[in-house]
């Protein structure tokens, strides 16, 4: 089976006066694999109002119009600060305007007559355009944490020692109504009994000041300094955090140092301390606390946490719509008989969704290939074991015309509404994958081909009842399938070749149908 035509979408303003230069752009974009999506203007007015109605991928410009041209446009875009590629298209342009252009801010320039490398030139600039966005997001992102860190820290040239920006809390608590930057060193803003302690980490770039003492307000307080080494366009620079610990227990300073939260409950079920993190998850905390309100409700078994005759348990719970990994470590203080618990609550959120990702498709949710393909080998031991199960490869009939007719949007909506229409027919056991394209799946376990045949029935008849409905159209979708039984012979590319041959098959005898592989 012939593979589809994978096109990228692009929304390309043109800057051009003539059909038939403005067909030709066309024409290379498409041949470079783009699904162009083009607003052609020809006056300043009607690029202002362009912009207005964005946003775009890429601006293509002809060097000379009869009311408008190439620096006019360039000059209108970098006004508004977009960081949008601008390339230029001339049939003839001398080095030395095009060299002005480049200086002025245009990413490229190209003659009419060699536009094979527009594709090409045009994918370059949005990978940059993706890599400074980038850039500046994180650079956004590390100065608003940087301002939002609740203990008061700052960031120094290492070539100058002064302090060139930090959080609020050190500006309230240190700079008396200063603002950054500051010119002057940290050791200088801060009164520490040892400032060369200070002075040492900050020269080197990393390292922690333990238990460091500093005035501040004729009050003698203690802090840990930690200096991390931060590199930055081309410059050094130490993020020194100060971490007050005057009023802390050495050990809970240690337990609030862990990133996880962690509960310390007696065996009479009440709290008997709490980090931070634990504080930040359940808010109101208190000492002697009952905490089976707290934690009830995410797990079926009382007491849960619990567990007297073991040393430590583990196990995935459910809190306030979030997985967490619990961690129960049983210990006994001295003098009691009761065991007392620590609870450490791991929050797996990230870890599950990077394997969501991982095994899924993320148009249309379904599982991706390379899940289908690590599970088929399981089902076919399965059946070695004596059970059974059944395979359907699907195809999209008409596909391509749905994404060249009513553009890529509405390809996506017909693959979703296809997906859709599969996963209402099928069994919680069933399993669903999109294999590429407007290619599918589906493993159907404990299913003979009888089975498997009226699920694929099911399917056929939900689809005739469920066209696809995308900004005013409206089409209907079908859908060519081949079915396979699995054998315990098989492998999994005995399996795939069995039914791609079914699908093939389908097909040729026109579309909208399915096929049984002969076993």
């Amino acid at each position: 089976m012939p593979d589809a035509v994978i096109t990228r979408p692009l929304r390309l303003l043109l800057i051009e006066d003539s059909d038939s230069d403005a067909a030709h752009v066309m024409l290379w974009l498409r041949r470079g694999g783009w699904s162009p999506e083009t607003r052609r203007v020809e006056t300043r007015e009607e690029m202002l109002a362009a912009l207005d109605d964005g946003p775009w991928d890429v601006v293509v410009s002809d060097h000379h119009l009869p009311r408008f041209s190439a620096p006019e446009a360039l000059e209108i875009l970098r006004a508004t600060g977009l960081d949008v590629p601008f390339l230029v298209v001339s049939g003839a342009i001398g080095e030395d305007i095009a060299v002005d252009l480049m200086r002025a801010g245009a990413n490229d320039y190209l003659l009419k007559d060699r536009l094979a490398r527009l594709p090409a030139a045009i994918e370059r600039e949005l990978d940059q355009v993706k890599e400074r966005r980038a850039k500046r997001r994180a650079e956004s992102l590390f100065q608003s944490v940087l301002r939002a860190s609740p203990h008061p820290s700052a960031v120094i040239d290492r070539h100058t020692g002064a302090i060139i920006d930090g959080s609020n809390s050190f500006a309230k608590q240190f700079l008396d109504g200063d603002t950054f930057p500051v010119a002057r060193s940290l050791t200088s803003v801060i009164a520490f009994s040892q400032p060369e302690r200070i002075e040492q980490i900050v020269a080197r770039g990393s390292g922690t000041a333990l238990y460091s003492i500093y005035h501040g307000g004729g009050v003698r307080r203690v802090a840990n300094v930690r200096c991390y080494t931060v590199d930055h366009d081309g410059g050094s620079y130490a993020y020194v955090v100060i971490e007050d610990v005057t009023e802390q227990h050495y050990l809970k300073a240690a337990f609030d140092a862990i990133e996880n939260a962690v509960l310390v409950i007696g065996g009479d079920g009440r709290l008997l301390y709490s980090n931070h993190p634990a504080e930040a998850l359940f808010e109101q905390l208190y000492f002697g606390m009952a905490v089976d309100p707290l934690l009830a409700s995410a797990a079926p078994e009382p007491r849960w946490w619990q567990r007297p005759t073991q040393r430590f348990e583990q196990q995935r719970i459910e809190l306030k719509g979030q997985p967490y990994e619990a961690t129960s470590v049983a210990f006994r203080f001295a003098g009691e008989s009761e065991a007392s618990t620590i609870l450490t609550l791991r929050n797996i959120a990230e870890e599950e969704e990077l394997q969501q990702l991982a095994t899924h498709d993320a148009l249309t949710g379904t599982f991706n290939t390379r899940y289908f393909t690590s599970m088929l080998p399981r089902q076919i031991a399965l059946v070695r074991d004596g059970g059974a199960a059944s395979v359907a490869l699907l195809d999209l009939d008409h596909f391509k015309p749905i994404n060249d007719e009513l553009g890529h949007a509405a390809g996506d909506a017909a693959l979703i509404t296809f997906a859709n229409v599969v996963r209402a027919e099928l069994r919680v056991s069933d399993i669903l994958a999109r294999l590429g394209g407007d290619e599918f799946a589906i493993v159907f376990p404990n299913l003979s081909a009888g089975g498997a045949r009226e699920a694929v029935d099911r399917i056929f008849a939900r689809m005739q009842r469920t066209p696809l409905r995308f900004d005013g159209a409206t089409r209907a979708l079908s859908v060519s399938c081949g079915i396979t039984v699995l054998a315990p012979d098989d492998s999994a590319e005995s399996v795939k070749l069995r039914a791609d041959r079914a699908l093939y098959e389908a097909k040729r005898q026109g579309r909208g149908r399915y096929i049984l592989a002969d076993s």
